[in-house]
């Protein structure tokens, strides 16, 4: 029996050649079928977390950068297609970085819940560039503006988010996902969903801004490397079993382990916050979310800040540790419980709530804040509410970010440059 006919009958899995293919750099930008093409071990490969190249990067030097697979920008939500391609991004020219809260429904800030993700917004010439585009023969429009990093749920075709299902920390995977802005703007405003970003603030400026998007890559590589070795374990058989009847197409050996050794390619880290655990690598609503991922990333940047000596005042007494808890029994239990069982653990989840404030996104700013790390006006944390109809995070040629502080300016060019800027 085909792997076909194991899962949903509209679901295709990946073959070793286009994961092959996928991985090593041959091939730019995919596009597929966002509920329909799934990799071995049944995830959507749409929904596939971002993977660092680490032997095509180059993290020293004059002009740093990494090399993103995955990166989401193209597709269309009305024929169900996803892009996925591999950008060159900077690690130096990061204008400012935003914690960004989406509210989930009507009610701005003051809805039950939201969305946590982070936005890089880069110096127009530091922009990163689509590698599929980049081609200068061709003069297409390569650079994207920013990248928004934003820790999802993972799963099988057919399985949709619950908040509720997952406080079971067993129901989803992680996956650190890529955008370029503008798709996941466009995909929020078709939602209706407006964007709240708070501007973070950093010790040592772009310096700080670089460290941290290092370390919001390496934990979302490491976790994304424990899960598809966790798919392909399962997998394996499924792939051998979609042999074709003519043999000499079948895939051998030396493909499967072709395809491990590339999808599992990771760059090891003595620096234990930068890794999270095998049994850490599951999403779970109160304590490995969008947002309590987004707060350790920007509490572990800033540690490793102070410890190099780039404080600008702060000291480790100042800051937060950048602790990450295990979910109590009582959450699970409630995930798979009915309403009566939901009222009686009410008050555990309440006083958790109480003792873990940083677990409802719309506090983590004002904790934040009052460590330093946000941005000000008037003594709080400093917001910027973007909409389709409001203002836009981007110029009217969409090439740029725009940057709304006291002066409401545009991020521009120093030299303009109509073949570099677009």
């Amino acid at each position: 029996m085909k792997t076909e006919q194991k899962n949903r009958p509209d679901t295709r899995v990946l073959s070793p050649a286009q994961l092959i293919s996928w991985a090593d750099g041959s091939v730019n930008a995919v596009r597929i079928r966002t509920y329909r093409d799934v990799i071995p071990g049944g995830f959507l490969a749409a929904l596939a977390p971002a993977r660092v190249e680490w032997k095509s990067s180059e993290l020293d030097g004059d002009e740093p950068f990494v090399i993103i697979r995955n990166v989401n920008y193209g597709g269309n939500p009305f024929d169900k297609t996803t892009v996925l391609h591999r950008v060159r991004v900077p690690l130096d020219g990061i204008a400012f970085v935003e914690l960004t809260l989406v509210p989930s429904t009507r009610g701005g800030l003051r809805a039950l819940a939201h969305h946590a993700q982070l936005r890089f917004v880069f110096k127009p010439e530091y922009r990163p560039v689509l590698l599929s585009l980049a081609d200068p023969v061709i003069g297409s429009a390569c650079h994207i503006p920013d990248l928004v990093l934003s820790w999802e749920t993972w799963h099988e075709s057919g399985v949709r988010y619950s908040g509720l299902k997952g406080l079971d920390a067993a129901s989803y995977k992680l996956s650190m996902r890529a955008y370029a802005g503008p798709q996941r703007f466009l995909e929020d405003s078709l939602h209706g969903r407006d964007w709240f970003s708070y501007r973070v603030r950093m010790p040592g400026g772009e310096q700080g801004y670089s460290e941290l998007l290092k370390v919001v890559l390496a934990l979302g590589d490491g976790v994304a490397k424990d899960t598809i070795a966790m798919l392909l374990d399962k997998g394996e058989v499924d792939i051998l079993e979609q042999a074709p009847p003519d043999e000499a197409n079948a895939p051998s050996a030396s493909d499967w382990q072709k395809v491990r050794e590339l999808l599992l390619e990771t760059r090891q880290s003595k620096d234990s916050q930068l890794m999270l655990s095998h049994d850490q690598g599951n999403y779970q609503t109160l304590v490995r979310s969008c947002a309590t991922l987004a707060r350790y990333s920007i509490l572990a940047a800033t540690q490793r800040l102070i410890h190099r000596g780039i404080a600008e005042g702060m000291t480790l007494k100042d800051v937060p540790k950048p602790l990450m808890g295990e979910p109590a029994q009582w959450m699970e239990k409630i995930a798979h419980t009915n309403l009566r069982g939901m009222f009686f653990r009410a008050p555990l989840a309440l006083a958790y709530i109480i003792r873990h404030p940083e677990s409802i996104p719309d506090r983590i700013p004002i904790d934040l804040a009052d460590a330093g790390l946000m941005e000000k006006r008037d003594g709080k944390a400093w917001v910027v509410k973007y909409s389709h109809k409001g203002l836009k995070p981007y110029d009217s040629s969409g090439t740029c970010g725009m940057n709304y502080d006291i002066l409401n300016t545009v991020l521009t060019p120093k030299v303009q440059n109509p073949a570099k800027d677009e």
